[in-house]
């Protein structure tokens, strides 16, 4: 039996030295015989394994080997955009800068606008008689800086960004706009009330009686006389001092043919002793229109015109209210 069997091996070494022996039995052999086979086989059917293994997973992720293939193509794709957006983007932020440096520029410009605005606006205020305690007038006493430091109310040339700046200008556009809205209102409340002030003498004669006491010639009793008589021929026409609207057209005792204005500022005109009318109760007259004719109607002693000027009913000396005849 092979088992049975035992070997001997001797060993010889160099020199004439004394051999050894070494003694093995069979089994022994055949032990590790059998283990190399063993080893053998089980890493050959690892092997094998792996192999078809690897084969399989391959296989299985061929598709998505090729698909990365595909994104890297694209992806080389992408980059090359990406490197034509930086390059736009560069662009863009040049042009950005240079537009807000053009914006900043315009912005300064309207803020020296606004300025010279503001400062025509106090100007109008005080030529118009605008009373209000924002104008400072301009008097002898003066001082400030020899050269000018700063545009206006704002200076442009120190380091202020955009939103800052437009801090400053925007709500100055809103005040100016404001300010001048309330002026022109203003004006036009003046205009208005200049318009409607009686400023004209109706009509150019021989002035024969004055405003306050007088002596009529009929009696010899002094007497308050409330307006001014204005000898002229008769027919000559008689016109309105200011813009108005008849309230009275017709024969007032004393007076005779009354015409009355009212002027809708407080102010009132009457017309007496004229001969004809010219305007029906109710009519819108404009200053210079003529509203009647001079005649010798009621209580009167010839030819003359009968002017009154009353503020808030009460009777005023028309001399002030006849432009240059009352200077």
């Amino acid at each position: 039996m092979i088992f049975k069997k035992s070997y001997s091996f001797i060993i010889l070494p160099h020199h004439g030295e004394q051999g050894k022996s070494v003694f093995f039995h069979s089994w022994w052999l055949n032990a590790i015989l059998l283990t190399t086979i063993a080893a053998a086989g089980i890493s050959g059917f690892f092997i094998a394994r792996h192999y078809l293994f690897h084969h399989k997973l391959k296989t299985a992720f061929e598709p998505t080997f090729k698909e990365n293939e595909v994104l890297k193509e694209e992806r080389k794709g992408y980059d090359q955009v990406k490197d034509s957006l930086s390059h736009d983007i560069s662009s863009l932020q040049a042009q950005l800068k240079k537009e807000r440096s053009n914006y900043l520029a315009s912005v300064g410009s309207l803020a020296r606008q606004v300025d010279n605005l503001r400062k025509l606006a106090v100007k109008v205020k005080i030529q118009a008689g605008f009373k209000t305690a924002n104008i400072v007038e301009e008097g002898e006493a003066a001082g400030g800086p020899e050269s000018p430091i700063t545009l206006g109310r704002y200076d442009i040339n120190m380091p202020v960004e955009t939103a800052q700046l437009e801090a400053r200008v925007i709500p100055d556009i809103f005040q100016q706009v404001s300010e001048l809205k309330k002026i022109d209102g203003y004006l036009e409340t003046k205009e208005c009330l200049l318009s409607a002030t009686p400023e004209l003498a109706p009509l150019f004669g021989k002035l024969t009686s004055t405003f306050g006491v007088r002596r009529w010639k009929r009696s010899g009793h002094s007497e308050n006389h409330y307006g001014l008589d204005i000898a002229v021929p008769r027919g000559t026409p008689a016109s309105a001092p200011a813009e108005g609207v008849v309230t009275i057209r017709s024969w007032v005792g004393d007076y005779g043919n009354l015409v009355e204005l009212d002027h809708g500022t407080g102010y009132t005109t009457r017309f007496g002793h004229l001969s004809k009318f010219n305007v029906e109760i109710g009519d819108r007259v404009k200053k210079g229109q003529v509203i009647g004719f001079v005649g010798s109607t009621g209580r009167s002693t010839g030819p003359h015109l009968h002017y009154e000027v009353r503020m808030n009913g009460t009777p005023v000396d028309p001399i002030g209210y006849m432009g240059d005849l009352g200077e």
